[in-house]
């Protein structure tokens, strides 16, 4: 089940063939799965992991070309994936989002809140836009989601949510105190709402992803940039010596979603190579 993502000036394009898991072992069969900020990276690895194991994936971004052509790709290998063209910072966008679900599939059982970005910078450096675009995207995109999610999840008798963190929230860096501010909050609003929902069958947790090669760590050629190269300062952090891909998260949040977690709730999972210890 090789997934092979080639970079263009544009962005991350499926090429070789996805085989989906035999009919009756797909960890996450039938369920329908709704992953934001997946045209990209490791979204779109989520998709494509999620896809094989036969699950009904709906994929949300704001690169139409991009989304449009890895859902066709993969509905060409047999998987069900359908994209949406959506700004997860657009309530208006979400709830028809909402509106296409329900009228497609009339429920969701698993949302996942990948969608994100970060904008680099020293703190005397850092302006009250990119404060207000950080919160916003990591933190009220997600409650726009999550309000329309959880009512479906409520009346169908449970679900699964995944909300994204990152090692920031529990090592930050000292470029980013927006975007740790902002993954922090995820990771508790993620625990204040397992407490609040876990009593209608609602798990929800967290992921935090270590480094991982996606566009923002390569070049437009494709070459990894020097801090996340062989031999560089990221690598060192790592206790396994390994910097991920983005297929290393995605069959992380394929087991963290499945049946085999259906005992866990209000957890944080750092999936980052032995970075937080």
């Amino acid at each position: 089940m090789a997934m092979k993502m080639d970079y263009d000036s544009k962005g991350k394009v499926l090429t070789e063939k996805v085989e989906l898991v035999p009919e009756g072992t797909g960890l996450v069969e039938g369920k329908v799965a709704l992953i934001t900020g997946a045209t990209l990276g490791i979204g779109l690895a989520m998709a494509t992991v999620f896809a094989q194991h036969r699950a009904k994936v709906v994929i949300t971004g704001i690169e139409e070309e991009i989304g449009q052509a890895n859902a066709a790709f993969l509905n060409e290998c047999g998987c069900e994936v359908t994209y949406v063209n959506a700004n997860a910072f657009n309530r208006d966008e979400i709830d028809a989002l909402f509106d296409i679900i329900k009228e497609k599939y009339g429920r969701i059982d698993i949302l996942i809140n990948s969608a994100g970005y970060n904008i680099p910078a020293h703190f005397m450096e850092c302006t009250e836009s990119q404060f207000r675009q950080l919160v916003g995207i990591h933190g009220l995109a997600h409650v726009y989601t999550l309000q329309n999610a959880i009512p479906m999840m409520q009346a169908q008798g449970g679900g699964v949510v995944l909300e994204f963190g990152s090692k920031s929230s529990d090592r930050p860096g000292d470029y980013d105190p927006f975007y740790c501010l902002a993954k922090a909050g995820a990771k508790l609003m993620s625990k204040s709402l397992n407490m609040e929902f876990g009593p209608d069958n609602i798990r929800i947790n967290l992921i935090c992803p270590g480094p991982t090669i996606t566009g923002m760590t390569q070049d437009n050629d494709g070459n990894i940039v020097p801090a996340f190269a062989p031999g560089g300062p990221v690598l060192k952090q790592t206790s396994l010596r390994k910097i991920a891909m983005p297929k290393d998260i995605a069959d992380a949040a394929l087991i963290i979603c499945s049946d085999y977690a259906r005992y866990i709730g209000g957890l944080t999972y750092n999936v980052d190579g032995g970075i937080v210890i």
